[in-house]
């Protein structure tokens, strides 16, 4: 699969952010980006207290479903 990330794209990404990544570097990023993207959709969803399951007890089986 090819990452959706262009060049054009990135450039401006790294120039906003004031970063200057060698061609290696930028082609590790785009490599990335698509699994960042996802990973961030997911972080971002609202989660219950099973989300730190070290801070929790006496689950009822709502919690566990």
């Amino acid at each position: 699969m090819q990452p959706t990330l262009t060049d054009p794209a990135l450039e401006y990404l790294l120039q906003c952010a004031g970063l200057t990544l060698t061609d290696a570097e930028k082609a590790d990023l785009k490599t990335i980006h698509d699994g960042l993207t996802a990973m961030k959709a997911r972080v971002r969803q609202p989660r219950g207290r099973m989300a730190e399951l070290a801070h929790s007890y006496g689950f009822t089986p709502e919690d566990l479903t």
